[in-house]
């Protein structure tokens, strides 16, 4: 799915990231999901859990746009830590074979892993993008998150992170499964929610799911995974397909 090397420099700038900007700083996506279910996962498998590929960090939006922890944030990963703005990212170019930043020269794209930093937010304030530049991804899920505290906090590399809870996490990740459209997304996806169900502590019975995700979308998650895409994850997660195929079968029935 991710080589190895993807990985490994995505959570190396993670790093570098979460001790750069302000606390607590809210993490989204697979490293949210990483930083939930490692623990457990890896004590079952003796191994990590999958790392990801992109960096998601997740802002709540406040009146004062220019002074928010987002524009902070920006101004810190672009001009110390070295992100490029690219439309609605950060982007981060890395040789594959030095794992060096890459500065101002040209090198054949074959040796360009380019390490995405996706900006999502709770919403989109009116002037958005006269005054960032850029229009964002926005998580509507996010503004539960933040408004009704529906997080943890957790330390990790010596700073607080906020962590949706992995219930708003997997109503993410099945909100954004069936419009998946690459293969390794939709695998990871997968994984993830899966992971979600089976090591980070939740009791599927006791979500109210319908809070967080729409019918449709309920109906169209199983339709819209293919035997192909349950073997593929399967294999990354170290269990069978028919246990991934009863997990997903007890989340569209949990309602």
């Amino acid at each position: 799915m991710y080589r190895e090397f993807e990985t490994k420099t995505s959570y190396k700038y993670l790093k570098e990231v979460i001790g750069s900007l302000n606390e607590p700083i809210c993490i989204l996506g697979g490293w949210a999901v990483f930083f939930h279910v490692n623990k457990a996962f890896e004590k079952v498998q003796g191994r990590p859990y999958l790392g990801s590929r992109d960096i998601d960090l997740g802002f709540s939006m406040g009146k004062d746009m220019a002074k928010s922890a987002l524009s902070q944030s920006i101004k810190t990963l672009t001009e110390k830590l070295g992100f490029k703005p690219l439309s609605f990212r950060l982007v981060k170019e890395i040789h594959t074979e030095t794992e060096e930043e890459i500065k101002g020269k040209a090198v054949p794209a074959h040796f360009i892993f380019p390490m995405y930093m996706d900006l999502i937010v709770d919403t989109i304030p009116k002037d958005f993008r006269k005054v960032f530049g850029f229009s964002p991804i926005d998580e509507p899920l996010l503004k539960v998150v933040f408004e009704k505290k529906k997080y943890e906090i957790v330390k990790e590399f010596g700073r607080k992170l906020l962590l949706p809870k992995p219930e708003l996490l997997l109503a993410m990740k099945a909100n954004s499964l069936p419009g998946r459209d690459k293969e390794h997304k939709r695998t990871k996806d997968i994984c993830d929610i899966f992971a979600l169900v089976w090591y980070s502590g939740i009791i599927l019975e006791e979500i109210n799911f319908m809070k967080y995700i729409s019918q449709s979308n309920l109906n169209k998650i199983l339709k819209s995974i293919s035997d192909d895409d349950f073997e593929k994850a399967a294999l990354q997660v170290g269990h069978s397909k028919d246990e991934l195929k009863r997990v997903f079968s007890r989340i569209c029935e949990s309602q």
